[in-house]
């Protein structure tokens, strides 16, 4: 069987990256509250025992660099160029007969969501939302398929509100079906492998098929198998799949929801997702993602680092591009040769990416994944009077009543060229081969 959710859990077992609860745990607060605990300890959680018999719960699988390198089989340092080089090569998905997500399959009057353990994440949060689920569309005038991620409120047994709205291509598909007066069919894919959702949270042209983007990912076909209820396929590795229809001119309040900026999204309109069944593995694992954790980063930063990387890499010699700890502010070093490389980083990184706001240029010794070393370098290396590049009425992020993310502002924190006996940076010999549990005394804190 192709490698899904729970070999990747068995990985991060193996490299020490997961911590496993066997206390019950309730969906409602507590398991976010465990997630959050996990999350600085920058391991994934697996939830043996819920207040929902027949389930686990699982959360910050790619939660970490390392653990997108573990799966990529590559360095930190090394990720997003991996990433960018299998992504050219897109693999078209293949169809099997079975799945082991149909252990379980429940249709009709058998449906309730009710029973899965889906999390409550936030105070004011409206409720349990589902934060993890793949959703597979169809255009109705192409039948070329469409997968992302979206968000989706408990509302009963059969039903959940979904966000999905233009320009996102799962709201123009909807709209199409909508003209018709048709319901659109969607199914549900929760419980997936890093590289599917990896492949979902991508914003693709259109027409671009994001299982082939998947397949790219593993290096070989994604393998899908048709759903019991609607004419879609999904990944046979899913543990979870939710089968039906979003519904024809319906919208009901939806949210609040804390979003990935940690700030609540407003009640408003959104649609309706009429569930029609419901199949799962035995002892199934649903998967849960924090809005705006450092999970939910890495699976909508890999993208936008590549697009940074790609366009940055044309004037300089980039050496790593980090969009953590949030996909608004990025951090590029560079092997400088040029007083103008860190200004030309500037101007092409902010025209590969329209949403970032603040973007920070460091030298090839500066670790962009550590905020406090590009802090560190911001302080030391930077120029106030002539290190800035501000773009005044530069559009960012488009949900932004207050014009918070209409201006950028870049910073080279680069050393002056050539000057490196002045900026190098000192070192304690040996300290890295340090192992402190040999000096200490047993009862040293």
């Amino acid at each position: 069987m192709q490698k899904g959710i729970r070999d990747c859990l068995s990985q991060l077992e193996s490299s020490q990256r997961l911590l496993t609860v066997e206390r019950e745990v309730d969906p409602r607060f507590e398991i976010p509250a465990v997630m959050q605990a996990a999350e600085r300890k920058g391991k994934a959680v697996l939830f043996n025992r819920v207040k929902h018999p027949g389930y686990r719960v699982v959360n910050n699988v790619l939660g970490t660099r390392k653990a997108a390198a573990l799966f990529l089989g590559t360095e930190r340092e090394q990720v997003t160029r991996e990433w960018m080089q299998r992504m050219k090569q897109p693999i078209v998905p293949v169809e099997v007969s079975s799945s082991p997500a149909k252990e379980v399959v429940q249709t009709g009057d058998r449906v309730d969501l009710e029973e899965l353990p889906i999390v409550t994440h936030c105070a004011r949060d409206a409720g349990a939302f589902i934060t993890a689920g793949m959703v597979v569309a169809r255009d109705p005038e192409t039948g070329i398929r469409n997968v992302s991620v979206n968000r989706m409120q408990l509302k009963g047994k059969s039903k959940l509100g979904i966000r999905m709205m233009p320009p996102q291509h799962l709201g123009l598909i909807h709209e199409k079906c909508e003209m018709r007066g048709e319901n659109l069919e969607i199914a549900v894919a929760i419980g997936n492998h890093p590289f599917d959702i990896m492949a979902a949270a991508t914003s693709l042209p259109a027409g671009q098929d994001e299982f082939s983007m998947a397949g790219a990912l593993r290096k070989e076909p994604l393998e899908l198998v048709k759903c019991e209820t609607v004419d879609l396929e999904v990944p046979a590795v899913a543990e979870i799949v939710l089968e039906g229809e979003v519904l024809a001119g319906v919208r009901e309040p939806e949210g609040p929801f804390g979003d990935f900026m940690q700030y609540y999204v407003p009640v408003m309109d959104n649609h309706v997702f009429q569930v029609k069944a419901i199949t799962h593995r035995k002892n199934a694992v649903y998967q849960t993602i924090q809005a705006g954790s450092l999970e939910d980063t890495h699976y909508l930063g890999l993208s936008r680092e590549a697009a940074v990387l790609e366009a940055a890499s044309r004037v300089a010699d980039v050496r790593a591009v980090s969009l953590v700890p949030t996909i608004l502010g990025c951090a590029v070093s560079i092997h400088k040769k040029s007083e103008a490389d860190a200004k030309s980083v500037l101007e092409e990184a902010f025209k590969a990416y329209r949403w970032l706001k603040y973007c920070v240029v460091v030298d090839h010794d500066v670790n962009v994944f550590d905020m406090n070393d590009v802090w560190w370098a911001m302080n030391t290396r930077s120029r106030p009077d002539r290190g800035l590049m501000l773009k005044e009425q530069a559009p960012g992020f488009p949900r932004d009543a207050f014009h918070l993310h209409q201006s950028k502002l870049g910073i080279d924190a680069t050393a002056p060229l050539n000057q490196w006996q002045e900026f190098e940076r000192k070192t304690v010999p040996g300290s890295e081969h340090i192992a402190l549990e040999d000096y200490l005394f047993p009862g040293d804190g």
